[in-house]
């Protein structure tokens, strides 16, 4: 059930009817050859090409532990002390945060086509607004002040909509969508 103020926190107020938003609920989708265990394992394994680091993250056993795997090497230690390339001594690509927002949307987009399940379940939030409530966010979500861009919500409302159009099309509509096996 929709909130009545049409807008679902995701992340902290609405957690426990609303989980499936989140990039580390389990959904396993096909992108790139490979099946990912969750959109946080693609998505922090985009941060690099080297091979061993995407195979890294993608055994992580959890969406938590690919995302410190991922923590850029100059980050406090308290938040690199796992990460890959500081063990490794190496760098994420260049250009992560101007490519990381489509890298999103991409994953977000297989997640939902790929899962049927919960593609319903994202469809049927209509038009309310989807909010990443995390204070500790501020880019994906809508951050300590509140302001935050809320990234993850927005991306998320776009791929409704691209599933809600896709729908709309008879043909779209009696395809099935594609599960990896």
């Amino acid at each position: 059930m929709i909130p009545p103020d049409n807008r679902v926190l995701y992340f902290g107020r609405d957690r426990t009817s609303f989980f499936f938003l989140s990039h580390f609920y389990p959904s396993p989708m096909l992108l790139d050859g490979e099946v990912w265990p969750t959109v946080e394992h693609y998505y922090q394994a985009q941060k690099s090409d080297d091979p061993e680091y995407k195979a890294a993250i993608r055994a992580a056993a959890r969406p938590g532990l690919a995302k410190r795997l991922a923590a850029q090497p100059s980050a406090p230690r308290g938040i690199s002390r796992a990460s890959w390339f500081r063990k490794n001594g190496k760098q994420p690509r260049a250009d992560w945060h101007e490519a990381k927002l489509d890298i999103m949307r991409r994953a977000d987009y297989a997640k939902f086509d790929q899962n049927a399940d919960i593609a319903t379940l994202l469809l049927a939030t209509g038009d309310a607004e989807l909010i990443e409530d995390s204070l500790s966010e501020p880019f994906w979500g809508i951050g300590p002040d509140g302001h935050g861009p809320n990234w993850a919500g927005r991306v998320l409302m776009e791929v409704r909509d691209r599933l809600r159009s896709s729908c709309a099309h008879p043909r779209a509509a009696t395809q099935p969508r594609s599960k990896p096996e």
